[in-house]
C-alpha cells in the first residue's frame, strides 16, 4: 500500500499552495512570534521570564531562556494563557524525585482538537479506511490518548476496537473475531502479546508509543506476525502527539506546523547542528491554553542529515535513544 506522508495536511494547515522548507520555516517564525506575544500578555510566568520580545529569525530562538519541568511543577497556573474556566482537561503527571511534586498540563478544546487532528492524519502512515485498529491505551477518559485515537481514526474511516484493560487471552480472541489488522499501544505489552499469540496473522501494522522501543521488541513483533512496526514519539506537554514514522521506518516525521524542535547540548544549552545527538527542546506553535516555549524534555535524539525516501519535506528526527526525565505515570494517557 502506498501511504501518504503528512505533507498535504501540513500544507493546508499553513495555508500554502506547495510545501517547501523555506515556506514552512517562515510559518514557524510567524507562529513563534504569535506565541511569544500571547505568552507575554497572558502568562505571568512568561511575562516575568522574558517579557515582550519579537524574533527576526529562527536562529534567535537560542537567545530565549528555557522552560523546564521544574517550572511546570512549581506553579502550572502561571503558565496559563486563558482563564481557568476555559480549560477542558487537566492531565496530572506523577513524577519521580525528592519532592514527588506532580506536573499538571492544561488543555482547552482547541488544544485537544490539535491532537485529534494529528492522530487523524498521522495514522494514515499505517492504516486506511479498510483497516480495523485495536486500541491498547486507556480510552474511557474524554480527551485521553485512546479516546483521541478513536476519534481521529473515525475521521479517517477506519474501525476501532478498544482493548485496553482486557486479559491477553480476551485480546487475542477479539483480534481474531473482529479481524483487527492494526494495533496501537505500548511496546512491552504488545511484545508480550506477540510472543504468546504468534498465530494472530491478521495484524499487518503496529504502532508503538509512550515508551522506549528496543530492537528486540521490534524483532519480536515482526517475527511473530510479519507486521510492519511503526513508532510514535510524543509527551503530554507537546499536546500528547509529536511525530510518527512512515513506512520507511528510519525516524520520525514531526508535526512541524504545531511544534518547533531544537536539539541542544544538554550541558551547555547550545543549539547543535543537524546530525549531532543532544536533548530535544520544543516550542508549541498553536497551543493557546498552556503554550510551552523552549521546553526541555530530557529526551535524546538528533536531526538526521539525510532525506527520507518517502519524499517528505519534513525533517527526519532520529529515534529516541535515552530518557533523562520521568515522563509520568500511565494516567497521562
Amino acid at each position: 500500500m502506498s501511504r501518504p506522508t503528512m505533507d498535504s495536511w501540513i500544507t493546508r494547515k499553513i495555508g500554502a499552495e506547495k510545501l517547501t522548507r523555506g515556506g514552512l520555516e517562515r510559518y514557524q517564525l510567524d507562529s513563534i512570534n504569535r506565541t511569544l506575544s500571547l505568552a507575554a500578555e497572558k502568562s505571568a510566568f512568561y511575562r516575568e521570564r522574558f517579557g515582550k520580545v519579537r524574533l527576526e529569525s529562527l536562529r534567535s530562538m537560542a537567545d530565549l531562556p528555557f522552560t523546564t519541568p521544574c517550572d511546570l511543577k512549581a506553579d502550572p497556573y502561571r503558565l496559563l494563557c486563558v482563564h481557568p474556566n476555559e480549560i477542558s482537561r487537566i492531565v496530572t503527571l506523577q513524577t519521580s524525585g525528592s519532592t514527588g511534586t506532580s506536573k499538571r498540563v492544561f488543555f482547552t478544546d482547541s488544544d485537544i482538537e490539535l491532537c485529534t487532528d494529528f492522530f487523524h492524519h498521522g495514522m494514515r502512515n499505517l492504516v486506511d479506511e479498510t483497516d480495523s485498529v485495536g486500541i491498547l491505551f486507556p480510552y474511557k477518559t474524554p480527551a485521553s490518548v485512546g479516546d483521541q485515537l478513536i476519534k481521529g481514526l473515525a475521521r479517517l474511516g477506519a474501525k476501532t476496537e478498544p482493548l485496553f484493560g482486557l486479559p491477553d487471552e480476551e485480546i487475542s480472541r477479539s483480534i481474531a473475531a473482529n479481524g483487527i489488522t492494526s494495533l496501537v499501544g505500548m511496546p512491552g505489552p504488545i511484545a508480550i502479546l506477540a510472543k504468546r499469540y504468534p498465530q494472530l496473522s491478521t495484524i499487518k501494522t503496529v504502532l508503538l508509543s509512550a515508551d522506549f522501543v528496543s530492537d528486540e521488541v521490534r524483532k519480536t513483533i515482526r517475527d511473530a506476525w510479519g507486521a510492519e512496526v511503526f513508532e510514535h514519539y510524543g509527551m503530554t506537554e507537546m499536546g500528547l502527539g509529536c511525530a510518527v514514522s512512515c513506512e520507511n521506518q528510519i525516524g520520525y516525521h514531526v508535526r512541524e506546523a504545531d511544534l518547533y524542535i531544537e536539539i541542544i547540548d544538554p550541558e551547555s544549552g547550545a543549539v547543535l547542528p543537524d546530525g549531532e545527538w543532544g536533548e530535544i527542546v520544543f516550542t508549541t506553535l498553536t497551543r493557546v491554553g498552556m503554550p510551552f516555549i523552549r521546553y526541555r524534555t530530557g529526551d535524546i535524539s538528533r536531526w538526521k542529515t539525510e532525506r527520507c525516501p518517502c519524499g517528505t519535506v519534513l525533517k527526519l528526527l532520529d529515534y529516541i535513544q535515552d530518557r533523562k526525565v520521568s515522563k509520568g505515570s500511565a494516567n497521562a494517557y
